[in-house]
Formats: C-alpha cells, sequence, structure tokens
C-alpha cells in the first residue's frame, strides 16, 4: 500500500509548518460548547499565524469522548479556517480511541486534510497490529503519527520496528515522549526511511521546544550522513499567546537555518523562559493534572474565553499566579498587546 498524502500544496503548508495549534474547546459552566467563542478562538488562531488548527486533541479534552460534540468541532474549524485560512494552512484533525475510526471519518467527511492518531487508538494492540490499524485509518484520510509522553495513560513504547511500520504508511509524525532519547530514535528512523524527505516532523516536547526546533540532527546512514530537523512544533503552549510564538518559534528556526536573532532576549535565554511558562500552563510539578485549564485560564485572561471551562479540570490554587508572573515578566512570549488592539474587531467578525 502507498503511503495516503494529502495534496501536494498541503503537505508544502506543512512542511513550512512552524506553529500548530491544538485548540481548546469553549464550553459554558454547563459544559455545552459556545460556538461563538470557538470561533472567535480559531480566528485568533489564524491571525496569529498558525499554520493548523487542530480539534480532537488533548488540549480540548478529547471533547469529552462525544462524536456529536466532535463533528460539530470539526465543521466549525473547517468552516472559519475555510474563510478566514488563507494560502499555506491546511486542515489536521486529532483521532484517538476506540472511536477513532469513526472520528478519521467525519474529519474526511468536513474535508479535512490528515488526522493525528493518538496511540490510543491502538491500545493493547502488537506493534503489527498498531500498524495494520493505522493503515486502516490512513484508507479513509492521511495520517500523521503521534508518540505521547509516558506518564500519560494510553501511551506505549515506540520501538524501532513500530516507526518504521509508522514511516511506512504516514506522511509524518508528531514525538511528544518528553525524553531525548526517544525522540532521538523518531529522527534516526525517519533518517533511514526511503521517504525521509517527504516526511513531516513535529516536535510536541514541552520541556525543550526551542532546542527542538533550532536543532540540527546528524544520522549515520548508509555510510554517508543525513541532518534531520523538525518542520513544526505541536504543543499545548502554542494554544495561547499564539501571535508571540509565531513570532519567536520562527526566530528560532531561522536562526537554525542561518538567519541573524531578531529577538530581545537571547536564544539560550529564551529556552528557558519558554520552559517557565510551559511548567506553569501545564501544572507541570503538579503531574499535569490541570494542564488544559491552565491554557484555558491564561486565555480567559486574554478575553478570548469567557471562563477556563473544562469537562474534568479545576486548576490548583497558586497556579494562576504562577502563569501570571511567567507572562508579565518577559513580554516576548505575551500576546497581550496583540489581543487588546484586535478583540473588538474579532469579535465582531464572528458575531460575538
Amino acid at each position: 500500500m502507498t503511503a495516503p498524502t494529502p495534496p501536494a500544496e498541503k503537505l508544502r503548508a506543512m512542511k513550512g509548518g512552524v506553529v500548530w495549534v491544538p485548540s481548546p474547546l469553549a464550553l459554558d459552566a454547563d459544559k455545552r460548547f459556545l460556538e461563538g467563542w470557538q470561533r472567535l478562538l480559531t480566528l485568533y488562531y489564524l491571525r496569529s499565524g498558525a499554520r493548523t488548527v487542530i480539534p480532537g486533541a488533548h488540549t480540548g479534552e478529547f471533547a469529552g469522548g462525544d462524536l456529536a460534540l466532535y463533528g460539530r468541532w470539526l465543521a466549525l474549524v473547517a468552516e472559519v479556517v475555510g474563510g478566514h485560512g488563507g494560502v499555506g494552512t491546511f486542515l489536521m484533525a486529532a483521532v484517538s480511541g476506540p472511536q477513532a475510526r469513526r472520528q478519521a471519518e467525519l474529519a474526511a467527511r468536513h474535508g479535512y486534510d490528515v488526522v493525528m492518531v493518538a496511540p490510543t487508538a491502538f491500545a493493547g494492540e502488537s506493534d503489527e497490529d498498531a500498524v495494520h490499524s493505522l493503515r486502516d485509518i490512513a484508507s479513509v484520510v492521511p495520517v500523521f503519527g503521534f508518540e505521547l509522553q509516558r506518564a500519560i495513560p494510553g501511551s506505549r513504547e515506540y520501538s524501532l520496528p513500530l516507526w518504521r511500520g509508522i514511516f511506512e504508511v504516514a506522511c509524518g509524525a508528531k514525538g511528544a515522549s518528553f525524553d531525548t532519547y526517544r525522540a532521538g530514535r523518531m529522527l534516526r528512523v525517519a533518517a533511514e526511511s526511503e521517504r525521509r524527505d517527504e516526511l513531516v516532523l513535529a516536535t510536541g516536547n514541552d520541556d525543550r521546544i526551542v532546542a527542538d526546533l533550532g536543532g540540527l540532527f546528524p544520522f549515520s546512514v548508509g555510510g554517508g550522513q543525513v541532518v534531520m530537523r523538525y518542520d513544526a512544533g505541536l504543543l499545548g503552549h502554542f494554544a495561547t499567546d499564539t501571535h508571540a510564538a509565531v513570532r519567536w518559534a520562527s526566530a528560532v528556526v531561522a536562526a537554525r537555518d542561518g538567519a541573524a536573532w531578531p529577538l530581545p532576549v537571547p536564544e539560550r535565554h529564551l529556552a528557558h523562559l519558554v520552559n517557565e511558562c510551559n511548567g506553569a500552563l501545564f501544572d507541570a510539578l503538579g503531574g499535569f493534572e490541570n494542564s488544559v485549564w491552565g491554557v484555558k485560564r491564561r486565555l480567559t485572561q486574554l478575553g478570548l474565553l469567557p471562563a477556563p471551562n473544562c469537562f474534568r479540570e479545576a486548576g490548583r490554587p497558586g497556579q494562576f499566579e504562577a502563569i501570571q508572573a511567567a507572562y508579565g515578566a518577559q513580554p516576548v512570549l505575551s500576546d497581550e498587546g496583540f489581543v487588546a488592539e484586535h478583540l473588538d474587531e474579532w469579535k465582531r467578525e464572528v458575531g460575538l
């Protein structure tokens, strides 16, 4: 089976990547979907320069497992991207768990270019069966692999054979192992693949995102050297203060490729500042138990959500203060001015 891939222009958009946003889900206090606020949030991401806005990921609590809600969310994002996305954007959805195939069918129905398949889609399966499941989903819509950090329920060990099978089927993958050595395993298999030039690689390693996006990773292959690099970042941090994230992440990638450094803080300092922000947003020292709430609380502060309502999370004492401190100390990471300038205009556009 030849690996299904998105249309050539969409694959180019993925390769041009840098910032991909896993979208939160806008909910009211009764956990009902707020379509107007979801439109506002999606428009904000596009105006900030995100290449894609991804429904169904962890940051959106997997739509609470509600397939009908997931479908409404897919349709809304596709509509907003179709109206405001322009050249250089693409449609990606996240699929997971026992509903992954049905979710992929919904994504295909709504015109999505690719789906990112979480390891929960093949929970308990052997590596061989996992690749078979991935092929099954790829018969519906092109797929993108996804390794998840081992601390999260539903994760699994991604062996060399599993990565080889994934890169036979998928158009690329996101590595979010939070483990330098496991991340290297994905890059090595991609380097050894005959498809390496067409594969799209994204990093979701929150704790080393600057180093990943700025890194060059050489491997010995067939007696020569192959240098791999990440095309994009896909992590919850990008779901808030996105305009600033596009600026600093693009600067990191450009510097990697030889451009002068344009930001007021050195790159080696930026890496630490971003990690401090990640740690506060995702409740890292609290075992990531309030990672969605942290993102939504920051978006609420910016005026992009009415409240940080979640299906399961409610924050913890001191978390918001830590988030405020992380952003307040470093304007290079903050969208406060950008959002204040445009928020009323965006609200009019979406009818809020």
